[in-house]
């Protein structure tokens, strides 16, 4: 398999103009599971941000925002979107974690293999460190892509004004691995300009994942939508919560 990359330049812009539906939809559930939880203002930090769909949608909500992610393309798109909210690049593996009130790491962000480190290991203990960060009543919400996501899956192509993308899907049934090999087209100056790159995705079971939240000390229960918006198939959604 060919060494993971991260979203530069061009995939930024077009996962933002293209394939910013789940942020958008999903935002409103998300705000509610908050409230729900009493958490109606304060820190929430946004890992892997990208550009900043969700961190709009906190500052216009009356929450204060730090966002991080590992692509500086994505966070200068989300400093743009989101002036109200501050900004880091960063793997969220090895961001020292301040004290807020909720963190959420939202489209397979925890699964993501731009960091090299991130494997089962790491994860467990970023559930530790996301445990100690929240405050007494504080909730991690994030959604993981299960085992069997796109396995046997044919390639794809989508394509918008001034772009296309294709994405070829590679299955690593040994290791629950999922890596996507994408091509993207972009017009600049007249021209289409041709850029590669690799994503590679840890996949979880569900049972595994929550476990690892009890160990640190978590609450949990899963879903499959957040609010009115579903999870697409091969993804579900954990809300844990600090007692």
């Amino acid at each position: 398999m060919q060494r993971a990359s991260t979203y530069g330049d061009d995939l930024a812009h077009i996962h933002d103009v293209g394939f910013g539906a789940f942020a958008e939809s999903s935002a409103p559930g998300l705000l509610n599971i908050l409230r729900e939880t009493s958490i109606h203002d304060g820190l929430v930090v946004d890992l892997g941000c990208g550009s900043g769909i969700w961190a709009q949608h906190l500052t216009d909500a009356g929450y204060k925002v730090l966002g991080v992610d590992i692509s500086s393309a994505m966070i200068e798109l989300a400093q743009r979107r989101a002036p109200d909210a501050a900004f880091d690049v960063h793997s969220f593996l090895k961001f020292e974690l301040p004290p807020c009130r909720a963190i959420t790491a939202l489209g397979e962000v925890l699964c993501y293999q731009f960091d090299g480190s991130n494997n089962r290991q790491a994860l467990a203990r970023f559930f530790k460190r996301a445990f100690k960060a929240l405050e007494s009543g504080g909730v991690l919400i994030f959604d993981v892509a299960e085992v069997g996501l796109d396995k046997d899956r044919l390639p794809t192509c989508r394509e918008g004004d001034g772009w296309a993308c294709l994405v070829h899907f590679e299955y690593d049934t040994k290791r629950d691995q999922l890596v996507r090999h994408i091509t993207t087209f972009r017009e600049v100056d007249a021209l289409y300009r041709r850029h590669e790159e690799v994503h590679k995705l840890q996949l979880y079971q569900r049972s595994e994942v929550a476990e690892m939240l009890r160990k640190a000390g978590f609450r949990m229960q899963t879903m499959r939508r957040f609010g009115d918006h579903k999870l697409l198939p091969g993804r579900i959604g954990f809300v844990a919560r600090k007692p």
